[in-house]
């Protein structure tokens, strides 16, 4: 017969055996979710919009050129740190979805709920475009044919910036600094760029700033030391961006690079200096 120890001790390793399972399963290989249709794109891209539209999911941004949307899931879209964009795009071929953002790992794998979601989605472009998917569903690529990954999220989680005023308004002024949650030495801003929705590298200025009156908001900046500003200057080039920004001819979210890499998922219409400039625009 057992000893109680050991007894005791199988049932902890059973259970935690269980509980690692259990976790596990919230995250799953990512599936293909495409709709094969033989039609005009372009009349299926409308229909996909529309059909976004009726379940309520908020915009990001779209290309209409290339038939190509993205949109905030529903998945935790109340909370800015748990960002999830799902894309959609339209081709020749049919209307292909994919997902990236917080609720996809850097392996692939995706949250379940998230994957649902996607399921779910399929299912109503295909009633509406009375279609059929594209084959059974299995695991996707990392990049699936013909679907780009989001140029304002690329493929893993990328950590959302956030806007706060500064805590000294008497040196800083009153407007909105545009904080990242990632460490940047202060030696490499020259290394940061700044790419558009529609593949451009935006031509302003970039600058990073650390100071105590910036950026400690403590339910964002969880880095010792405080989380640095991100400046956007040159006040003509500032315009010209918001002016773009105010003809929809771009998204607002754009996707901060350090030597390339992306870091950071920036939106740009809540930055202090592009937010007063498109209000001058409009005026």
């Amino acid at each position: 017969m057992p000893s109680p120890a050991r007894a005791f001790l199988g049932f902890s390793c059973l259970f935690v055996a269980l509980a690692t399972l259990g976790c596990g399963a919230r995250y799953r290989p990512m599936e293909a979710h495409d709709v094969a249709v033989a039609s005009d794109p372009n009349a299926t891209y409308g229909v996909v919009l529309d059909t976004l539209k009726n379940d309520k999911y908020e915009l990001i941004d779209q290309d209409a050129t290339a038939h190509v949307v993205h949109v905030k899931s529903h998945v935790d879209q109340h909370d800015p740190a748990k960002l999830s964009i799902i894309a959609v795009q339209v081709d020749g071929g049919g209307v292909h979805l994919s997902a990236s953002g917080y609720h996809v790992h850097p392996d692939g794998t995706i949250y379940r709920n998230l994957n649902s979601e996607l399921a779910t989605l399929q299912k109503a472009f295909t009633k509406r475009l009375g279609a059929g998917p594209a084959g059974a569903a299995g695991p996707a690529n990392a990049n699936p044919a013909g679907l780009p990954p989001p140029p304002n999220a690329p493929p893993g989680s990328l950590p959302m910036a956030w806007s706060e005023p500064a805590y000294d308004p008497s040196v800083w002024g009153h407007g909105n600094f545009t904080c990242l949650p990632v460490k940047i030495p202060a030696d490499q801003q020259s290394d940061l760029t700044l790419k558009l929705t529609n593949g451009e590298n935006a031509d302003v200025m970039l600058s990073l700033a650390y100071a105590p009156e910036l950026c400690r908001s403590p339910g964002e900046c969880k880095l010792a030391g405080g989380c640095p500003a991100l400046g956007i200057g040159d006040t003509e080039r500032v315009s010209r961006l918001a002016g773009r920004l105010s003809k929809n001819e771009i998204g607002p979210q754009a996707t901060l690079l350090l030597k390339g890499q992306p870091v950071a998922v920036i939106d740009l219409s809540k930055h202090g200096s592009i937010a007063q400039a498109m209000t001058e625009t409009k005026h």
